[in-house]
């Protein structure tokens, strides 16, 4: 979407520079596309998950469609062990479901059920990037156990936890979950 409006950019400011009659009547010009500098090749939209983590339930609708399923209940917040209402709400996206716990009207908890297929622990980070992550190469747990896998500190989250297909296949990754701070956990 960038690229476009620069390039609309490029070529109004373009046309509108010259005093000079044209050469060719306006039938024949042709129009040189514009190439867009190299760093914008580079940019990549927001991904699905950072641009939903806090936000409200109405801010998470516009970017995800409407629910496909809906829960509520109560939430038990660490360490006060205080109860609080919760609403979980499950979006269907083109790259899996996800599912999204809002806690004190914001999105805190996201979990990421990808349709594409992941081996469970070979594909992490891939798992994690499918989920809109940005993972680096070589990224190690900070915990493990048989069933899942701990990262802590990826984008500015608490925790990313990527764990087994235990109801389905448990080769491989079933879901991705996020939480954004420890409170949530």
């Amino acid at each position: 979407m960038k690229r476009t409006l620069y390039i609309l950019a490029i070529f109004a400011v373009l046309s509108g520079c010259s005093n000079q009659a044209a050469e060719t009547p306006p039938a024949e010009q042709s129009v040189a596309p514009v190439e867009a500098p190299a760093d914008a090749a580079k940019e990549t939209p927001e991904p699905a998950i950072l641009g939903i983590a806090n936000k409200s339930e109405a801010d998470v609708g516009v970017a995800l469609g409407q629910p496909i399923e809906t829960e509520a209940g109560e939430w038990t917040l660490l360490p006060s062990e205080e109860k609080t209402p919760m609403v979980r709400n499950v979006y269907a996206q083109e790259a899996g479901d996800v599912g999204v716990l809002f806690i004190e009207g914001k999105a805190v908890r996201i979990e990421f059920y990808p349709k594409s297929t992941f081996k469970y622990p070979d594909d992490a980070i891939k798992a994690m990037r499918a989920a809109g992550l940005s993972v680096e190469d070589g990224a190690e747990p900070e915990s493990e156990a048989p069933h899942f896998l701990d990262f802590g500190g990826i984008d500015g989250m608490y925790a990313v936890r990527v764990v087994k297909d235990l109801e389905g296949n448990p080769e491989n990754i079933g879901y991705v979950k996020i939480v954004t701070e420890e409170r949530y956990k």
